[in-house]
């Protein structure tokens, strides 16, 4: 994750003695600020992203309606067997602990358990998944780092970095944008998810490179600023 940082502050002229005395005084600062939430480890979040996109869109975990179904633990179509279909190694009661514990999978009276939200969810008002975070991180520094070094002769993609703001918002207003833009962003993942899944190479005995594409959604909001603007 720090690399991308690094390839950044040096394309911006930032020496390296520069460099290392302002990382230390954040981590000085960090280490005296309060953390209101605790940071927990559950390892790669790849595997939590495709066992939810597998229970959603698998027939062997979805009804006639093809919404998904709520699982026994055991059983041929149960929670493990959707956990082992996606990560064989993984511990499916450990993957269960941290779908239930971050909102993602409930537990019904009849003791199966159902899905919820249609994404992974990796916070909740206790704690946040260590991993999820330093990978969006380095996603959005990674990015911004190839933007910055890309060549006239750039056969890759064309990697963009967009965003919408407004400095005028009350905090009402900043509450209800934040809740239009949470529902409006997951219709808008969910139809980005159907395409990658639809246009995604699945064959295990292929030995051709891959690479991991997408796009992340996060919300902006400012501690209180004083704008010298007019209306």
């Amino acid at each position: 994750m720090l690399f991308p940082i690094a390839a950044l502050l040096h394309a911006g002229g930032m020496t390296p003695e520069t460099a290392l005395a302002v990382f230390g005084a954040s981590l000085n600062r960090v280490s005296r600020s309060p953390v209101g939430r605790k940071i927990e480890h559950i390892g790669h979040p790849t595997r939590y992203t495709d066992i939810v996109g597998t229970w959603l869109r698998s027939k062997r975990f979805i009804d006639k309606t093809g919404r998904p179904r709520a699982l026994r633990i055991e059983g041929r179509d149960g929670f493990k067997a959707l956990v082992r279909s996606v990560a064989w190694q993984a511990d499916p009661q450990m993957v269960l602990s941290v779908l239930v514990r971050y909102g993602n999978v409930r537990r019904t009276k009849q003791g199966m358990y159902e899905l919820i939200r249609p994404f992974f969810y990796t916070a909740n008002s206790e704690s946040i998944a260590f991993e999820p975070v330093v990978n969006f991180l380095s996603d959005v520094t990674s990015n911004l780092t190839k933007i910055l070094k890309r060549s006239k002769g750039w056969k890759g993609p064309d990697l963009f970095w967009k965003k919408t703001e407004n400095a005028r918002i009350s905090e009402a207003t900043a509450k209800r944008f934040t809740s239009f833009a949470r529902e409006r962003g997951l219709v808008f993942l969910d139809e980005l998810d159907d395409w990658l899944e639809a246009n995604s190479d699945r064959k295990k005995a292929s030995l051709k490179p891959r690479r991991r594409v997408g796009l992340g959604i996060f919300s902006i909001y400012s501690d209180h600023e004083f704008l010298d603007v007019r209306p």
